[in-house]
């Protein structure tokens, strides 16, 4: 039996890493919900719009069944983004989501991406919502596990994604638009920051991006996001530094 080659084969099935936006549930009014969508949306519109939201309900205390499911899909649907899959779930929703061929995240041990929408809950301090980056290349080899500081000489170009896992991440060179880098710990790019940037992707909230020349498409650290809209004009292209502090960042100039 003859094998197929690279050349003959129809497609192939590759790990990727791509970022998903999370929609953490803590109540199940929907009116509620449909309202604070619409002002996230508001904010950037194109930013979010087909967005692919993975539902989480592990924060939720209230029961809910799967024609409350069917509705919550169809709002999101309205507001623009794509619901793909849930977590956090009973079996009863989880049955209804696979009738909608919605997927089925298991709720230990799921990879949660950098920033997560959340619904109505006023005791809990609100995270901001994040876009999604279409797939567009294989996962840079940069990505394979390690614990020291990775350095990147050449540029990060766009559809390339640089993750630092467990370190921090130092940027020789400049980082285009559309191109993602990601860091457990620090992020320090020596040239332009354009594209996506996110430090502290584990949650630590002591992480810092440093930059040359801020010009980028969104920072985050631990969950927390600003986009190029919100830069403040006078820290747009100049060297700065951003970190957390409290539930904002902060920008600061390094000259």
């Amino acid at each position: 039996m003859m094998s197929l080659t690279e050349q003959d084969a129809a497609a192939a099935i590759k790990a990727r890493m791509v970022s998903l936006t999370v929609l953490e549930l803590f109540s199940t009014d929907l009116e509620e919900l449909d309202r604070q969508l619409l002002e996230k949306v508001a904010l950037a519109p194109k930013f979010f719009r087909n967005a692919p939201v993975m539902i989480d309900f592990g924060q939720l205390d209230e029961e809910v069944d799967g024609s409350w499911l069917e509705k919550a899909c169809e709002l999101l649907f309205a507001n623009n983004f794509v619901p793909v899959g849930i977590t956090g779930a009973v079996e009863s929703l989880e049955f209804t989501a696979r009738a909608r061929n919605i997927a089925v995240w298991p709720a230990a041990g799921t990879a949660r991406p950098d920033t997560v929408v959340e619904s109505p809950q006023p005791e809990k301090k609100e995270k901001p919502v994040q876009s999604h980056q279409e797939p567009q290349e294989e996962v840079s080899p940069q990505e394979t596990p390690h614990t020291e500081t990775l350095v990147v000489r050449q540029p990060v170009r766009s559809g390339q994604k640089v993750y630092a896992r467990g370190g921090d991440l130092i940027i020789l060179a400049s980082v285009s638009t559309g191109a993602e880098i990601m860091a457990d710990g620090h992020i320090h790019v020596y040239g332009t920051l354009r594209g996506r940037a996110s430090a502290g992707v584990k949650g630590k909230e002591s992480a810092r991006v440093f930059c040359n020349d801020l010009q980028a498409d969104l920072v985050s650290i631990a969950g927390y996001y600003i986009i190029n809209d919100d830069l403040p004009i006078d820290m747009r292209n100049t060297a700065v530094q951003i970190y957390l502090q409290g539930d904002q960042l902060k920008i600061e100039s390094l000259k």
